[in-house]
């Protein structure tokens, strides 16, 4: 029996997933050594990202290959950027990101991942930076929140980006959204270039993460 794409696809890209999970800036944040100012700075680099990704999959939402992929509830920009208010309102340093007059909140390596996005040619690249982000914040995303408010004493109403209830329950969708990945090929897509383009988004993503954990050691 032919194994499913989804299924190749996890395995494909499970050790560059495990290594950037495990980058030092991550690692610390999500065992409550850092600070609340770290996690904003982490939400800034997200808001340039999340821009572009969302603006690209509104430009591809009625290709055939990527169009099964397109869902608005999925987006987090918007969140994002109220998440960063709320937190600067409750006394958070939040250093100026995109949508300011000044963005030098905004390091290279997020500035890089953004033009990457913002430059999506095909559908498989679309549907290969979508799956490495949304469902990473439908999977192991969902301990961020849990963990920003128990570590750094965050609210709710600064960790909205970590909030998919619209959804409904996560895994039917998490499992639906894995059953339309099988069916790339059937659309007329190709597996391969999704591959590829995956592993090559967690490298940017990796990227990001080091320039994080290099700045806060400097």
């Amino acid at each position: 029996m032919t194994e499913k794409f989804s299924a190749r696809l996890r395995q494909g890209t499970a050790t560059i997933h495990d290594d950037v999970e495990h980058t030092d800036f991550m690692v610390d944040l999500m065992e409550g050594r850092l600070d609340a100012e770290a996690y904003a700075t982490l939400l800034t680099q997200y808001e340039v990202i999340y821009a572009a990704l969302e603006e690209r999959a509104r430009a591809f939402a009625d290709d055939p290959v990527f169009a099964a992929f397109h869902d608005p509830r999925l987006e987090r920009h918007a969140r994002i950027v109220a998440d960063l208010a709320a937190l600067n309102s409750s006394g958070v340093t939040v250093e100026s990101g995109p949508g300011s007059a000044v963005d030098s909140g905004v390091v290279p390596s997020a500035r890089d991942y953004a033009l990457r996005l913002s430059a999506i040619a095909t559908p498989e690249a679309m549907i290969a930076h979508h799956y490495t982000r949304y469902l990473g914040d439908l999977s192991g995303g969902q301990a961020i929140g849990t963990l920003m408010a128990r570590h750094y004493g965050i609210g709710a109403e600064a960790l909205t980006m970590w909030d998919f209830s619209e959804l409904g329950k996560t895994k039917p969708y998490k499992d639906d959204y894995r059953s339309r990945l099988d069916e790339i090929a059937a659309t007329g897509g190709d597996e391969q270039a999704v591959l590829d383009e995956a592993i090559a988004a967690f490298e940017v993503n990796g990227a990001l993460l080091g320039e994080l954990t290099r700045e806060r050691a400097a």
